[in-house]
């Protein structure tokens, strides 16, 4: 009989891509949705689908009775407002009440789905990785700090208690079932001559698909109270949109905005947002962080967890693939 693994965020841009991994490693999935979120995205997929919110005590305890493991990929990722309680609601307390039930069922093991900014980064020759010191309070995002505080709380449980934990820790990830969108924005932009420039900082990118295999052989790899970086590739801004240019048989035409420009243009659209009560595209702490170039080493996933390392060429045409196919971009 196979082993049930319960599933947060199941519908979200990393969710379908793990319980399709799931799926063909053999195990059983229940997936948990938010109450009235479409599901399209896990549509015929042979899953059960339960609707509930990680905040309610009660409909986990039903939700993770009967199952061995437990992937719990839900949170809230905004980073405007920078400060906003309910990442702590979610990102913390909805971690906690996910530990408790699943202690109470005495689960095999769970996963956790952390951020790779629970670590400092690094440069190009010197990446950073799990042993580095969480450097994130200088951005003043509670995103980042209620996901670092959730690891905290994880790894003690461990240390204290021997919870069954690992903690998957990704970078910046690319791949289809991106609805929002979120992080496929800027190759929408790039792929229809909308974007108007790029910072000089840089990312660890990594192919979302890969990102589902490292976390569901973590179900049955890996080390319990360890962290691991998933990534792949330690890119510029140049860099990667000139490849995401080849791969869309475009002309490369963007330019390099300077930092300080970057900075004010972020500073006059954050004060204007609180004026119009709006979101902008580009906030003071998002200029500030795109100059930074958070690079990571994922060595320690790809040896224990056999993190796969897809080029990037492919999960940038994956996800322009899946935006034509759902109606974001003409086909």
């Amino acid at each position: 009989m196979s082993k049930i693994v319960f599933i947060t965020g199941a519908n979200g841009m990393l969710g379908a891509s793990v319980t399709r991994e799931a799926l063909s490693q053999g195990f059983q999935v229940r997936a948990q949705i938010l109450p009235g979120s479409s599901h399209n995205v896990l549509a015929d997929l042979p899953i059960e689908i339960i609707e509930g919110n990680i905040l309610d005590t009660q409909f986990l305890d039903q939700a993770i009775a009967g199952c061995q493991y437990v992937i719990n990929i839900a949170a809230l990722t905004t980073i405007w407002p920078r400060r906003l309680e309910s990442l702590y609601a979610v990102n913390l307390q909805g971690v906690k009440n996910i530990t408790a039930a699943a202690q109470k069922h005495q689960i095999n093991r769970m996963v956790q789905i952390g951020t790779a900014n629970s670590f400092n980064h690094g440069t190009k020759t010197a990446p950073g990785d799990e042993n580095q010191p969480y450097t994130g309070y200088q951005f003043k995002m509670d995103y980042m700090d209620s996901k670092y505080q959730a690891q905290c709380f994880l790894l003690d449980k461990y240390q204290k208690e021997q919870f069954p934990v690992i903690l998957v820790n990704p970078t910046y990830m690319i791949g289809p079932f991106d609805s929002g969108p979120t992080s496929g924005r800027m190759f929408l932009e790039l792929y229809k001559n909308k974007l108007p420039g790029y910072a000089g900082g840089g990312k660890n990118f990594v192919y979302s698909k890969d990102v589902a295999v490292a976390t569901v052989n973590a179900l049955h790899m890996g080390r319990e109270g360890e962290c691991y970086i998933v990534g792949n590739e330690n890119l510029y801004y140049r860099e990667i949109f000139k490849r995401a240019a080849v791969v869309f048989e475009q002309p490369f035409k963007v330019k390099q905005f300077p930092e300080f420009l970057i900075k004010l243009v972020g500073a006059f659209n954050s004060i204007l947002a609180r004026l119009t009560k709006s979101t902008p595209k580009l906030s003071y702490s998002m200029a500030k962080m795109a100059s930074v170039k958070q690079f990571y080493n994922p060595q320690k996933a790809r040896t224990e967890l056999l993190l796969p390392s897809t080029p990037i060429e492919t999960a940038i045409s994956d996800c322009i693939s899946w935006y034509k196919a759902n109606g974001y971009l003409p086909k």
